[in-house]
């Protein structure tokens, strides 16, 4: 089993945000009911659903390139630095340096990263306390803010085609430094950096998606959602499955700390929330995992309880969950 320390993540405001996002679109009835049966209620015209399904041809079309915000993170300035990625020359004048590892990071819908509680700030100290690298945060908040889920989920892909064109320019159409690319994507963000290895045809080294989200993604194939085929090692922490999150396998490692469905000090919360703080679990297993690998050792197994009852012990497959993942291995592990 995993916890963390509480010097990461102090998660109050993201779950609240997280309660929301999945109890905002519709005015009354059960929110979690709705986040389950969207696409069923669709299928069956459901007058209200069907009504913000088909509003995507109604919706605004915007300029994606002039709503996403990149913000670079190095040991030099750790305040960060707003990237004008219409002026691409004017990255020589950042502390962008193409020889350092590229960490992207996308956070969740009705996430922004110019919040200090959230996703980018805790792994932003960790990489660079680390190592040096270049930490770039994706805030994409003009789009996740969207009151509708759907018209959120319908932008995730043109956003993750346009941090595919960020990264030809920092990387000269991917000739320079793309060896050390890493993209990193929270709920939502998981398949938009999903959609971002697609349109470099899996020319990324390495995807992690953190509790991939599930609503309008359990029925879609892999063209729609993370899988595999997105980058060369593709690594996937689930925490709360089959609820806010897909609980399917889908990279070449799946991990499933505690199971994978709910964590703990989350049960309450979790029957509150519909899943929420389970949610939120997988950016505090990352954060902490660039620090300290020795506690996220995982091993393979084919369930939970397989792993519960000591069948899977330390003469099967190991490896670390998080930044430290043995990339030679694949499979289902638990911790």
């Amino acid at each position: 089993m995993i916890t963390t320390s509480k010097y990461f993540m102090s998660s109050s405001n993201v779950m609240l945000l997280i309660i929301l996002q999945y109890c905002i679109v519709l005015p009354s009835g059960n929110c979690l009911k709705f986040v389950h049966t969207v696409d069923y209620s669709i299928k069956n015209q459901d007058p209200t659903l069907k009504e913000i399904h088909f509003s995507y041809n109604k919706l605004k079309i915007y300029n994606i390139s002039n709503h996403v915000f990149y913000w670079l993170y190095t040991r030099e300035q750790p305040n960060g630095q707003l990237l004008n990625m219409n002026d691409p020359s004017m990255i020589k004048s950042t502390n962008f340096n193409v020889k350092n590892p590229i960490k992207i990071l996308v956070h969740d819908w009705l996430g922004s990263f110019q919040e200090k509680e959230y996703f980018c700030t805790d792994v932003v100290k960790a990489y660079l306390s680390a190592k040096r690298c270049n930490v770039i945060c994706v805030d994409w908040m003009q789009f996740s803010f969207e009151l509708m889920y759907t018209s959120a989920k319908i932008n995730a892909k043109h956003i993750g085609y346009d941090i595919a064109k960020v990264l030809n320019i920092l990387t000269n159409n991917m000739s320079v430094g793309s060896d050390n690319i890493h993209l990193i994507g929270h709920g939502m963000g998981a398949h938009i950096v999903g959609y971002t290895g697609k349109k470099l045809n899996g020319q990324i080294p390495r995807i992690t998606g953190l509790d991939p989200v599930m609503p309008l993604y359990i029925n879609t194939g892999p063209k729609y959602r993370i899988n595999k085929d997105d980058a060369t090692f593709v690594d996937i922490i689930h925490t709360n499955g089959n609820s806010l999150g897909l609980f399917e396998p889908l990279g070449h490692i799946d991990f499933y700390p505690n199971g994978g469905k709910s964590q703990l000090n989350c049960k309450i919360l979790d029957k509150v929330t519909g899943g929420a703080c389970s949610h939120a679990k997988a950016l505090e297993y990352f954060a902490y995992s660039i620090l300290t690998e020795e506690v996220c050792k995982a091993y393979q197994c084919t369930s939970w309880n397989e792993y519960k009852t000591g069948k899977c012990s330390k003469f099967v497959n190991s490896t670390y969950m998080g930044e430290h993942v043995d990339k030679k291995q694949t499979g289902s592990y638990y911790l």
